[in-house]
């Protein structure tokens, strides 16, 4: 159901799905991470900022434009995270992938050896590994700061409960030669050498297979560690969601892989800075719709800047979707975008508001800029 009015639109979601979303573990469990990500690496942040009397730098929404660089500055304000989400467990063939043992498995004893003074420990109890638990999100938070990634799967003694934090300090460790022959190979670009056309080309699939996940061609840490991982969880079709943050994009992003599909989705967040221009329309045109919008939408930060979570979702292109069996090998455009925008809207920042606001803003012309044609 939509609602629409001055090119803005409330998308409503059908109650069988919002109930599905919120009886189905998985996808039960995949909110609850999102939420607090969305929180920490967003919010949090922000609020990071504004305590140290800093500007928040925020993310112009035409960054998320594909092929757009990135700012390489890093910001320590800035929160960052890698969870790892499977609907399912890590297969034992799969381990040399993701290392992790008993070492790092999310006992209290094993925290205390690795970050003995890490805050809030003390509070820390085995019952909250549960996805369901009220501390999941406070303890999700509170081991963020490690590096590495947090995996979070389904487990069969679940404790009438199937997910739960199952292992933090995750390490992802693949060649990325291996990924971009895998990749240039599944989409037939190559036949079956990396550098069969020469350096130059490997530098391009490089380059597109970063492009691939919306990320800027110099990714590394976190976001090339979610790529190489959401590229063997796809072709497994172990369904899964990756989430990322860097202190340096300042965007989180999901990464979902399905079991019915080898293909990749993509979509990113960015707080966003409501202009007055944006914020009259978006007042004017919410007096028809059923929501709060000042209190499910919109934040005033200490510096008085009104801020949004705006959330934008990618497809593929041809360029980057298999070709048909028996096709002769083709050869990269570096023109040609492997992905595309597909649609943007404005999130609640509570959970309890089940309604976006579709817009379009990443490819919005600012009206200063139009007054200056």
């Amino acid at each position: 159901m939509t609602a629409t009015r001055d090119s803005l639109t409330l998308l409503l979601p059908d109650k069988e799905t919002v109930l599905n979303n919120r009886q189905d573990p998985y996808l039960f469990t995949r909110e609850k991470i999102a939420r607090t990500l969305i929180d920490y690496t967003l919010l949090d942040s922000y609020k990071n900022f504004n305590a140290d009397g800093t500007p928040y730098p925020f993310v112009s929404p035409n960054k998320l434009r594909p092929g757009t660089t990135t700012n390489a500055k890093e910001y320590e304000q800035q929160n960052s995270a890698l969870v790892i989400l499977i609907n399912g467990i890590i297969p034992e063939k799969m381990r040399k992938n993701f290392r992790f043992r008993e070492g790092n498995r999310l006992y209290k004893e094993n925290l205390l050896e690795v970050a003995p003074d890490l805050p809030e420990l003390d509070q820390y109890k085995w019952s909250m590994r549960h996805s369901n638990h009220g501390g999941f999100a406070d303890l999700m938070k509170m081991l963020l700061p490690l590096d590495y990634a947090l995996l979070v799967q389904r487990v069969e003694d679940g404790d009438s409960w199937p997910f739960e934090m199952t292992h933090f300090h995750v390490k992802v460790e693949r060649l990325m030669d291996n990924a971009i022959l895998g990749l240039a190979a599944y989409l037939n670009y190559l036949d079956h050498s990396l550098y069969e056309q020469g350096e130059e080309y490997v530098d391009l699939l490089e380059k597109k297979f970063f492009e691939y996940f919306n990320f800027y061609h110099n990714a590394s840490g976190r976001r090339c560690a979610a790529a190489l991982a959401a590229q063997l969880l796809a072709w497994k079709k172990i369904p899964a969601t990756l989430f990322i943050s860097s202190q340096q994009t300042r965007r989180l992003t999901f990464l979902t892989t399905t079991q019915t599909s080898e293909e990749i989705q993509v979509e990113q967040y960015i707080l966003l800075n409501v202009d007055d221009e944006l914020k009259d329309q978006l007042t004017l045109a919410s007096k028809a719709w059923p929501i709060d919008l000042h209190k499910d939408f919109l934040f005033e930060g200490s510096d008085k800047t009104t801020v949004a979570v705006l959330r934008a979702r990618f497809e593929h292109t041809e360029a980057s979707r298999p070709c048909a069996v028996g096709q002769p090998i083709r050869m990269v455009n570096p023109r040609e975008k492997w992905i595309r925008l597909k649609d943007e809207a404005l999130i609640p920042l509570r959970a309890k508001q089940t309604a976006n606001i579709g817009c379009s803003l990443v490819y919005r012309r600012p009206a200063s800029d139009a007054e200056m044609k």
